[in-house]
């Protein structure tokens, strides 16, 4: 398996991110394969995988091809969710026994860059969709190199040079997380602060 980005089996899906890579079996990759991919994800930012069968060990397996893994965080229960697998995290609306199998239930989540208040938030995320609704349930991505570049140079100029809080009381979906506690003051808030502009360690 050999993709490579301008080739028959990379494809854009987006006008501003986002490439499909074709014939890939992501339970078979070898080195030459995935430095493929490397590349067609720091060049197209989100890539899109189709017809995937993977166990959930296959699916740690190829992630910690990029490095290593994050536990996920909490279930707002308190519980985690893969037995055995504590970076996997289950989003579902699914209840059984009367419980969440998952997190975030039927709500929309908000804009948000996953578990960016650690203090190194992870530099990738992977997303296996194993059962989707037949309307609606999309998962939407951001290019912020685009939107950088698009606002005035005065203003890049100013964020440049700022930093922000941001705040671990709330998970994406607005739920206050297992053990925290909602509080009116970001200041007093947990989390962590990083620069608004930062540069990515391999692309600049």
């Amino acid at each position: 398996m050999s993709p490579r980005p301008g080739s028959a089996a990379a494809i854009p899906v987006g006008s501003s991110l986002g490439t499909e890579l074709l014939g890939v079996d992501l339970r078979k990759i070898d080195d030459a394969g995935f430095a493929a991919i490397h590349r067609a994800w720091l060049d197209g930012l989100v890539l899109l995988f189709r017809g995937q069968n993977l166990s959930d060990d296959d699916l740690i397996r190829f992630s910690r091809r990029f490095g290593g893994l994050d536990w996920a965080p909490v279930q707002e229960t308190g519980r985690r969710f893969v037995e055995g697998h504590p970076e996997i995290y289950v989003v579902s609306n699914v209840m059984e026994h009367g419980q969440p199998i998952g997190s975030l239930g039927s709500g929309e989540a908000v804009w948000h860059t996953d578990m960016s208040y650690l203090e190194i938030p992870p530099k990738a995320s992977m997303l296996y969709a194993l059962e989707t609704p037949a309307a609606g349930g999309d998962t939407y991505f951001c290019n912020m190199y685009l939107a950088f570049e698009s606002l005035p140079d005065k203003m890049r100029k100013r964020i440049s040079m700022l930093a922000l809080k941001h705040d671990a009381t709330y998970n994406s979906g607005g739920y206050v997380r297992q053990g925290l506690t909602a509080m009116d003051d970001p200041v007093a808030s947990p989390g962590v602060y990083h620069p608004i502009v930062v540069a990515h360690p391999e692309t600049g």
